[in-house]
């Protein structure tokens, strides 16, 4: 394939239009919602609530404690630390991207404030089993739905007490930036309410202003334009753009979304919800790899089979699993085919750069370093052709 060509891992574009949007009041029927300037910044949010509801039942905890997966995105870590709590980091399931269930049980303690679990790729954890878990043990359960998002806006269906969505670039709904909240229970959302600091509460009309909006605008027409499959390659020749680098970093503050992409949700979330090409593109790879037969039972794990996934809820990222020592040749194979390959977080979380010198690592998680050093993801979105996913699928069958 031309070098000229080339799938970007992620690539829903960002409408810049108003036009078909609904009312700020209407977005998520049911809940409460806290817009933020970032995914991580929600996420801090969501802790900061967590911890103040269990102050106020178990009055002496001296350090809240924050139970998540050990194969995750290290923003979840630095959303923890700006929080003021201890990450405790529990193994997942073997092959699977679920937190496994023992081993959470075990990690529980009376310092525990609440309980992180992942829609990673777009597919569900296992809600109603954490659920008990949580109810159980008197703790909050927070949903990271950052990588996934409903197709049907009558239909939400996240189960966490407080359900954290990222707006950031490369996620379901992308403006570029931006994260909320969402809360059901009103106890939870007048502690979530208080997090901003005082200084923070400024009119919507003084967070933006005109020269912002233009330069949001040039960012993301930019951005639209590059993540197409022939100008993909451009920014992936320009090494100080660090696509698809994955690393910690700390979380500096707490702001609220400004004016200029809150006005583009509700349009953003139509165009998400319209996209029938890349909710089709998920069942076309499906197909294709189940037509593998005895290779997919035998070597490779169709993640999203696997883990029973409904057909409804759109995929991020197709995530499949293949042998360890074939990995590396696979993942080289796609990527010089121009396919949009990934290998998404390269390690558990105390392995990834930057982890160790905040936290250690000295545990092992035997599962999710497995997981890791098996994973690739195949993109979704609608620029991904029958042709791209027949290359895929020969790839995958060599």
């Amino acid at each position: 394939m031309s070098m000229f060509y080339h799938l970007p891992p992620v690539g829903n574009s960002v409408c810049l239009s108003k036009e078909a949007g609904d009312s700020m009041s209407v977005l998520f029927p049911g809940y409460k919602t806290q817009y933020y300037h970032s995914g991580t910044a929600a996420l801090s949010a969501a802790i900061v609530t967590a911890i103040k509801q269990q102050g106020i039942k178990v009055p002496d905890i001296k350090t809240p404690e924050i139970i998540l997966p050990a194969y995750a995105c290290p923003d979840l870590l630095s959303a923890i630390f700006y929080a003021g709590a201890k990450p405790v980091l529990v193994d997942i399931e073997a092959d699977r991207p679920w937190l496994d269930l023992s081993s959470l049980r075990a990690a529980i303690t009376e310092n525990t404030a609440a309980i992180i679990g992942v829609n990673l790729f777009g597919i569900l954890e296992r809600w109603s089993q954490l659920r008990d878990i949580a109810n159980q043990n008197n703790v909050i359960l927070i949903e990271d739905s950052a990588q996934y998002f409903p197709v049907d806006n009558k239909a939400y269906d996240w189960q966490g007490d407080l359900v954290v969505i990222s707006f950031g670039r490369g996620k379901p709904v992308s403006l570029l930036g931006g994260g909320a909240v969402l809360v059901k229970n009103k106890v939870l959302s007048t502690a979530l309410s208080t997090v901003l600091s005082e200084g923070l509460q400024l009119p919507l009309s003084m967070v933006s202003g005109f020269a912002q909006r233009v330069s949001y605008g040039l960012k993301t027409r930019l951005y639209n334009a590059m993540i197409s499959p022939y100008l993909y390659w451009l920014p992936q020749l320009l090494p100080f753009l660090h696509l698809g680098e994955t690393r910690y970093h700390v979380l500096a503050e707490i702001e609220r979304m400004d004016a200029v992409r809150q006005g583009l949700l509700a349009a953003n979330i139509k165009c998400y919800q319209s996209d029938v090409a890349a909710l089709a593109c998920c069942d076309k790879i499906s197909t294709k790899l189940d037509s593998l037969g005895q290779i997919i039972n035998g070597q490779i794990i169709n993640l999203p089979r696997a883990c029973e996934a409904e057909a409804e809820d759109r995929l991020l990222r197709y995530p499949v699993l293949v042998p360890v020592e074939s990995r590396n040749q696979i993942y080289l194979k796609l990527q010089q085919a121009g396919l949009g390959v990934s290998i998404l977080y390269p390690s558990s979380l105390p392995n990834i750069d930057g982890v160790s010198e905040v936290m250690g690592n000295e545990q092992t998680f035997p599962n999710a370093d497995r997981f890791a050093s098996q994973l690739i993801t195949l993109p979704t979105h609608a620029n991904v052709s029958d042709s791209d996913i027949d290359k895929m699928r020969l790839i995958l069958s060599q």
